[in-house]
């Protein structure tokens, strides 16, 4: 299944920063004209980097390392976003044992909008994923759709957005073969491995998704996105992506960031779990 294009908050980036349309981020930037108290630029330039780290030695050794991109451009009706990120993590089980990957991912995300109405604006968005624990070598997402906004204030919005995904991914290799109770390929009578699925995939879905965004006020604000996608070939396939963020600034242009994670997928390959949470917590930077 696509592994979801919300992406309500981009700051804080952990383990599985989730752009994968495919995950974090994805909505478009109220385009509407709100009361004059309200009313968002239509003329923006916005980049914004974020990075987290985590060292451990002595008898718990693991380190992690998380890092974001973000860029928006604005011109009147038109709107141009992408982001990058990446995460990598690994850990020792014992003192005298080496280091062991446990998290390692590289997603961007290209989108663009147009604002053709009031209330309403189209895009397409393409967004691309390598991640070593999904079993991917590289997932390609393209999205096409309509969003509709509610609540159109710059400091506080809700709007939905419905369209069509279309998903290919190339699997790892290690991913989709038979191994036994130890984790050890199983062989046939040939000596060759047994693949459980094939290399490649392409799926087709519905996608749905509801944004909120909150600036309580100058220093502190909450941003959420719940995504479903429904399998168009596959009526029982399905996946859910909820995210959340709450920044607060701490001087000028730095900020604190704590984002809460959710992905479900109730059709995943063997041996992946359908379930994954992140809490992460980061310091974000923003250029102009």
């Amino acid at each position: 299944m696509p592994a979801g294009t919300t992406g309500v908050q981009a700051p804080a980036t952990s383990g599985a920063t989730e752009i994968d349309g495919q995950g974090k981020f994805a909505t478009a930037e109220n385009p509407v004209e709100a009361e004059a108290a309200g009313e968002e630029d239509t003329d923006v330039t916005d980049l914004t980097v974020s990075a987290g780290g985590l060292l451990s030695t002595g008898n718990a050794r693991s380190v992690a390392a998380t890092g974001a991109l973000n860029f928006r451009l604005r011109r009147d009706r038109h709107q141009f976003t992408t982001v990058f990120a990446g995460n990598y993590g690994a850990a020792a089980q014992a003192i005298d044992q080496g280091y062991e990957p446990n998290v390692a991912n590289l997603q961007g995300r290209a989108r663009y909008d147009v604002f053709f109405a009031k209330r309403w604006s189209a895009f397409l968005m393409v967004t691309g994923r390598n991640d070593r624990f999904q079993g991917l070598d590289l997932r390609v997402n393209v999205d096409p759709g309509v969003a509709f906004h509610i609540l159109t204030k710059k400091n506080h919005r809700l709007w939905t957005e419905a369209g069509y995904d279309f998903q290919y991914d190339i699997r790892r290799y290690d991913s989709i073969i038979e191994r036994d109770d130890m984790g050890v390929p199983v062989l046939d009578m040939d000596g060759n491995t047994i693949q459980t699925s094939d290399k490649t995939s392409v799926v087709h879905a519905a996608r749905l998704f509801v944004g909120y965004s909150n600036h309580i006020n100058e220093t502190v604000s909450f941003d959420t996105g719940l995504e479903y996608l429904q399998s168009v070939t596959e009526g029982k396939t399905f996946r859910l992506n909820w995210d959340n963020a709450i920044t607060a600034q701490l001087v000028n242009n730095l900020s604190i960031s704590g984002t809460f994670t959710l992905r479900y997928e109730n059709n995943p390959l063997p041996d992946v779990r359908k379930l994954d949470t992140i809490t992460a917590m980061n310091l974000v930077y923003r250029f102009f």
